[in-house]
Parts: structure tokens; C-alpha cells; sequence
């Protein structure tokens, strides 16, 4: 990893390029390998802190420069359509306009997807430990959402960031600022930077104490996306020695407290697993997802690897064709099947 250097193109570098190979889940079935292949190599973009200048600045973390949408901004490229015109044209007539201080030097590492748990520990952390040594130069811009108010100002707090000031951008508003910085995406989001995530994880868990509890996270309290007959479950789950967890009923500090103590995590696709950064390395996590015969929702699996533990998971029966992603299928799971992951490969 290499630090310091200036480009041409107005922007410094922070990191290179990597190469990056997960090896296969611990317990890979020959009839899933559709569903992990295409996953398994793939190179990062590399970091870089990007001076842009005068710019608008959306609180959805979306960049205008004169008017036109810079696409590095973007969470997806897709996105780029409604940013360009009816999300700016909206933002230009109808929303109230809030000129940054002059003299300081702006900072923006979030899009649209940072107030996710997911999001905010394997897209935006990395970022910060980019520039940490230079925080307190910026002011930081982050978008006004409660995730970000508590667990993500929480988490700078944690990792010792010190910036010259924060700023929470309203929903309602349109920023503009004379020096704006930005850092694009370091790789693919459910990509990972190897050495960078393990950087994250040592200045997280500094302060920890590893264990060997094993802990289910339940999405019992979310909307959408959950175990449907968990009830069924939980009983097979305390046979097995499994504390049931709800990741929502806790701040980050005891979220890394609870966690830390953890050999086992197991739970449905979504941002409670993201929990598995605070584990030790040897650490396991058990994903409970969905066949999805493709390359989609690889990114535990990427980040348990990336973190040093064991990634296993379990095919659960899906309500509906949708993805298990976002406002998708929800899932039932067989304990007799199930048991058989557990006595066959972590019992």
C-alpha cells in the first residue's frame, strides 16, 4: 500500500490496485458452484482521494460539478439517469440551498447506500482508514440519516478519527462547497481490499476480547427478508448452544462487544452479519441464503474470507423468486438439513 502520491488528474493516491482470490466456502457443493465461481477473483479499484473544487453536493452524497452528475459518485451506474435530471432538478427548484463555509477543505466518502450497516462497514470504514493520518485537514460531509448520527458518528469515535468538523447534510437540502474532495469507491461493493479490511478490523477490535460463543442474528424485528419459521428453529438453535440476537437492540461498542466473543455466527443474508469483523480470525460464519444459480450476494462470503474466518452456508427454501437481496424473498429453513452443516463441519 503506497500513500503520497499526486497525479495528474487532481487527485492523490492511497492505495493500489490488489488482486484478490477467496477460496471456496468451507462446506461447497458441487451443484453451488454457479453460485460462488464467478466470485472468487477479482481486482480492486484501488484508493484515491479526488479533488473536485467548486461543486453541488446532494445529501444523498451525489456530486454535481457545473451542473453535471460526476458518475463516481453514483452507488451504481444505473443510478445515473434519475441523478442527472430529476433528482438535480428537483433539488435546484424546490430545496432549500446551503453554501459551506469558505477556507476549508470538504470531504465525501458515502453514496446512497452508506446508512446500511453492510455499507457503512465495507464500503465506507476502508475509505476513512485511507485518510485517517489526514483527517483532522477536512471537514467531513455525511448524510443526515439516524444510522449515521449514532452508529456511524460512533464508529469514527471507535477507529480514533478526528476530523476538523462533521457536518451532517439535511434530506431536504442542496449543498455547495468551493473545495470538495471525494473518495471514489475502493472496489466493487461485497469486494474487498484484503490488507485494508484486515487494517479495519485490527483498529475495531483493538480493545477486544475474542471468545467462542456462538450467536444467531435474528431479522425477527426487520420488515423484510427473514427466517419464516425461526420459531421452529430457535429451539434447535439453544440445543446447539446458540445465543439469539437481535442487532438492533444494541450500539456499536456493544454490537463489538458481543460479537468479539463470538466463534460462530449464523444468520439470514443481511447487515447483522456484517457483525463477523469484530470475530477473531479462525472465526465462523454460517450464511443462510438463498440458491441464487449466480455470482449475486457473495459479499459475506468475501468478507469473512477477507477477515481471516471460515465462511459455510446453508440454501434456505425461498417464498418467492426474488433475490435475497434488499426487499426480497424471505426464507424457510430445515433444522434436520441444517444439523447437518453443524455436526458435519463446525460441531
Amino acid at each position: 500500500m503506497t500513500s503520497g502520491y499526486k497525479m495528474d488528474t487532481g487527485s492523490e493516491k492511497l492505495s493500489d490496485a490488489v488482486q484478490t482470490r477467496h477460496p471456496f466456502p468451507a462446506n461447497m457443493q458441487k451443484e453451488d458452484l454457479a453460485d460462488f465461481e464467478a466470485g472468487a477473483s477479482y481486482s480492486t479499484f484501488g484508493g484515491r482521494l479526488q479533488y473536485v473544487g467548486k461543486a453541488g453536493i446532494s445529501p444523498e452524497s451525489v456530486i454535481y460539478k457545473n451542473g453535471v452528475l460526476l458518475r463516481d459518485s453514483l452507488a451504481l451506474p444505473g443510478q445515473a439517469t434519475y441523478y442527472q435530471y430529476r433528482h438535480q432538478v428537483k433539488k435546484l427548484l424546490f430545496s432549500p440551498k446551503i453554501r459551506l463555509a469558505r477556507g476549508k477543505k470538504y470531504l465525501l466518502v458515502t453514496d446512497s447506500w452508506s446508512s446500511g450497516h453492510f455499507h457503512w462497514i465495507a464500503d465506507v470504514l476502508p475509505k476513512l482508514i485511507l485518510v485517517k493520518d489526514k483527517a483532522a485537514e477536512f471537514v467531513l460531509l455525511l448524510p443526515d440519516l439516524p444510522y449515521i448520527r449514532t452508529v456511524g458518528l460512533e464508529s469514527l469515535d471507535i477507529l480514533g478519527i478526528r476530523f476538523e468538523e462533521v457536518v451532517l447534510m439535511r434530506p431536504e437540502a442542496f449543498y455547495k462547497a468551493d473545495e470538495l474532495y471525494y473518495i471514489p469507491a475502493i472496489t466493487i461493493s461485497g469486494q474487498f481490499d484484503v490488507s485494508l479490511m484486515k487494517q479495519l478490523k485490527n483498529a475495531l477490535c483493538d480493545q477486544l476480547r475474542p471468545g467462542t460463543k456462538r450467536i444467531y442474528i435474528s431479522r425477527s424485528k426487520a420488515a423484510v427478508r427473514k427466517v419464516l419459521n425461526e420459531n421452529e428453529l430457535i429451539p434447535f438453535l439453544h440445543r446447539y448452544g446458540f445465543e439469539i440476537l437481535n442487532g438492533e437492540d444494541y450500539n456499536l461498542k456493544e454490537q463489538a462487544r458481543l460479537f468479539s466473543e463470538a466463534g460462530i455466527l449464523m444468520g439470514i443474508h443481511g447487515a447483522g452479519l456484517a457483525n463477523c469483523i469484530f470475530m477473531q480470525e479462525g472465526s465462523k460464519l454460517i450464511e443462510l441464503r438463498k440458491k441464487e444459480n449466480g455470482p449475486l450476494n457473495v459479499g459475506y462470503w468475501h468478507l469473512a474470507d477477507a477477515v481471516g474466518q471460515k465462511y459455510y452456508y446453508f440454501n434456505g427454501k425461498p417464498d418467492s423468486n426474488l433475490p435475497l437481496v434488499g426487499s426480497g424473498c424471505n426464507l424457510t429453513i430445515d433444522p434436520g438439513i441444517l444439523e447437518s452443516v453443524i455436526l458435519n463441519h463446525i460441531a
